[in-house]
């Protein structure tokens, strides 16, 4: 320890013993490692001394960057979940034909039908390829922020209502958590005309009644009662039955959005542009009609002229609109939604009239749409869309919505009243016009 010397400079003795002798004895009997064990205590008892008087002096010695709030981006939840909320609060608002999300943005939604394998059953539209559960990599790689899940809410020779509600729960859960809209439809009344306080309507009126308050407080769930519940144009018993289920959940409070699918098995869309029946129902609090873009309008092959031309058309009455339905059978005979090579045209049109105006798109069917076979596969194996959310292995088709699914979408502030979304919730006075895109 050559060091020691440079304590020569230390006054005379005390006592009869230099200090420098009793440093040197203290070296001797004391080891290195008690003293700097020693010197850390101290440091670490000062330290926490100095912490306690900060707080207590209302003083802050650093910055929590885990706490500092941070812009959300379009589709992203407003806040991680914790133990006692897993998903966001802040709502969602339809403003006249826009989406406002959380955090004050445009929302076009983009995105896929799949199942959820609830329950050990041959469940709807798995496809054989399974649900989306445990998919939601896949989900985000496709840069999707929408998932629709097509249930089966009730079949007498199926399991309890009460087995599907529990067993779709971790999925929805997981994926809203992620800032995954998802809207929940029951597919048990497809076309099927369906009337108020008919046997089915009451089976699943007693799901909607849990389903909904399961989920009340969750933005990020939407409501799609009814997948398509009119084969016909009968427009007053669309309205009839709409409006008892929007009504039964707006005079409880709740607020998430609600889609609402067009007559003649969704694809009414020229309807809604010369009659009148939904717009009371659409500026209602948060109600989107759901279009399913199969390519017929007035019963022959639409074009994208009529298409454009009918969907302005509503979009100026100030009615929002998803097309909730869109796809490309594969091989081309084996359809399943009328006319398959309508089908096909129908959802090119679509797909450019989504782009040009700016209104979301979600594909059928990404994981199946029977139990044995997936007609409308977005990949060219016929797989479920996780196998090609790389952007390989795709069907000509799930090519074109690739690129669509991956198009870039410049954040677009909403500046506007919320309050016209007709929400008790929505207060604020902003300016009435959308702003310019902004980076995002």
């Amino acid at each position: 320890m050559g060091s020691l010397g440079s304590l020569d400079w230390v006054p005379g003795p005390v006592g009869g013993i230099s200090i420098k002798d009793r440093v040197i004895a203290f070296f001797d009997t004391v080891s290195i490692a008690s003293i700097l064990g020693t010197l850390f205590v101290v440091v670490v008892v000062a330290g926490m001394g100095l912490a306690i008087f900060n707080r207590l002096s209302g003083e802050q010695t650093s910055v929590d960057l885990d706490n500092e709030e941070q812009p959300m981006a379009t589709t992203a939840p407003t806040s991680m979940p914790d133990e006692d909320q897993t998903t966001p609060s802040e709502p969602f608002y339809v403003v006249g034909s826009r989406i406002v999300d959380p955090g004050g943005n445009v929302f076009v939604p983009v995105g896929v039908n799949a199942a959820i394998s609830a329950i050990d059953f041959p469940f709807v539209f798995e496809g054989g390829n399974g649900g989306v559960n445990d998919h939601l990599d896949a989900v985000q790689a496709w840069q999707w922020n929408t998932v629709r899940a097509t249930l089966d809410c009730y079949e007498a020779a199926a399991p309890p209502q009460e087995d599907v509600i529990a067993g779709i729960d971790e999925t929805v859960q997981e994926f809203t958590s992620a800032g995954i809209v998802m809207i929940l439809t029951c597919q048990d009344g497809t076309g099927q005309n369906l009337t108020l306080d008919s046997p089915l309507e009451v089976e699943l009126r007693k799901f909607w009644d849990v389903v909904v308050e399961r989920y009340r407080d969750n933005p990020y769930v939407w409501f799609n009662f009814f997948n398509e519940p009119f084969e016909s144009d009968d427009l007053e018993s669309w309205q009839l039955l709409h409006e008892f289920y929007v009504d039964r959940f707006r005079s409880a409070g709740v607020e998430n959005i609600i889609v609402l699918d067009l007559p003649i098995y969704g694809q009414g869309i020229e309807l809604a542009a010369t009659d009148d029946f939904a717009d009371a129902l659409s500026t209602r609090c948060n109600t989107v009609l759901g279009w399913h873009a199969w390519g017929a309008i007035n019963g022959a092959e639409a074009t994208t002229e009529d298409y454009d031309v009918n969907l302005q058309t509503v979009l100026g009455k100030g009615l929002a609109v998803i097309i909730g339905e869109a796809g490309v059978p594969n091989p081309l005979d084996a359809g399943t939604a009328g006319n398959p090579e309508w089908n096909a045209s129908g959802f090119y049109s679509a797909l450019e009239v989504a782009e040009q105006r700016t209104i979301g798109m979600l594909w059928w069917h990404g994981t199946g749409d029977t139990v044995d076979e997936l007609y409308y596969p977005l990949t060219a194996d016929a797989t479920g869309f996780w196998t090609a959310a790389d952007g390989t292995n795709l069907s000509t088709a799930g090519e074109r919505f690739w690129q669509f699914s991956n198009r870039d979408r410049p954040v677009v502030r909403f500046f506007g009243d919320l309050a016209e979304s007709g929400c008790s919730s929505a207060t604020g006075d902003m300016l009435t016009e959308l702003g310019e895109p902004v980076a995002g």
